[in-house]
């Protein structure tokens, strides 16, 4: 490692994980014969539940991220003027970082070169949710952690330092069910931008606080204590899913309802708590998806 060339800056950065995958290939090993085209049909089908939902994981990222940024687009209707001021704005981007069975989305928040960071952390909020919400629709659930902290990229799209394990470490101890937790350093780093006075004639900085405030707005407090991703909220059915919301809520709580049902009848009482508690979150969030 050249230290004299080493970038160092916080980042706000979201760890994802699909979850079931532990149980999947829980007895797996070595590849076996595969001598009669029953026993390839069957190693394939176990194939499929592993790496095939990774690689749904993966795809449905990729056209979350494209999605994105084409809808939030609005640069062929402005004036010249306006384009730089745009562009500006713009300028800062999330990345992403595969890793093993889940993701990490992250954007550098440093100031120097990009006046904007809250643009590239309103898409981290934008990219987790929308996932967290997909994955039940679609029966393959996510958890994940969204944190600040100080981090570093060695290499492109390789995320190392304090921020990956402060998000991991809230992904993999406190989020426990589909769920999006919001650590209190992000929590902290949006109020910052808040408690700063607003200058009307410096446009930039209006811009960072107003996505500042919609973040904000897009967290709630669970039953825990801990701040979390409001997916099914106001701000973000709004601002992400808008009329996509109601077809995704039924499909999804179908599958929590299926899942509760399940690991109730399996005496598994830790998955069925889990699944309860999402299934209140849903509850109390089903007048806004009638």
């Amino acid at each position: 490692m050249d230290s004299e060339h080493l970038s160092v800056s916080n980042y706000c950065a979201c760890f994802i994980d699909l979850l079931g995958q532990q149980d999947a290939l829980r007895d797996e090993g070595l590849m076996p014969p595969l001598s009669n085209e029953n026993d390839r049909q069957e190693f394939l089908k176990k194939v499929r539940q592993s790496v095939g939902a990774i690689e749904t994981l993966q795809k449905q990222a990729e056209f979350l991220t494209q999605r994105s940024e084409h809808a939030l687009s609005i640069r062929d209707q402005l004036t010249e003027e306006e384009i730089i001021l745009y562009d500006e704005m713009k300028k800062a981007k999330v990345k992403q970082q595969r890793w093993a069975d889940g993701l990490v989305f992250y954007s550098s928040l440093q100031t120097k070169d990009i006046k904007c960071p809250m643009s590239a952390v309103f898409e981290v909020f934008l990219l987790s949710g929308a996932l967290c919400f997909l994955g039940l629709a679609n029966k393959q659930p996510i958890r994940g952690a969204i944190e600040t902290a100080w981090g570093v990229e060695l290499h492109e799209n390789e995320l190392y330092g304090a921020v990956v394990a402060k998000s991991y470490e809230l992904e993999s101890k406190v989020a426990q069910c589909p769920r999006i937790v919001v650590g209190q350093r992000t929590i902290d780093y949006l109020n910052g931008y808040l408690a700063e006075k607003a200058n009307a004639e410096d446009k930039l900085a209006l811009y960072n606080r107003n996505l500042a405030v919609v973040c904000i707005r897009m967290t709630a407090i669970d039953q825990d204590g801990y701040h979390i991703l409001d997916y099914l909220g106001k701000t973000f059915t709004e601002s992400v899913t808008h009329s996509e919301s109601r077809d995704l809520y039924k499909m999804a709580y179908q599958y929590i309802c299926d899942q509760y049902d399940s690991h109730r009848s399996n005496r598994n009482s830790k998955l069925a708590l889990r699944y309860t508690w999402v299934r209140g979150y849903f509850h109390q969030n089903r007048h806004l998806h009638a």
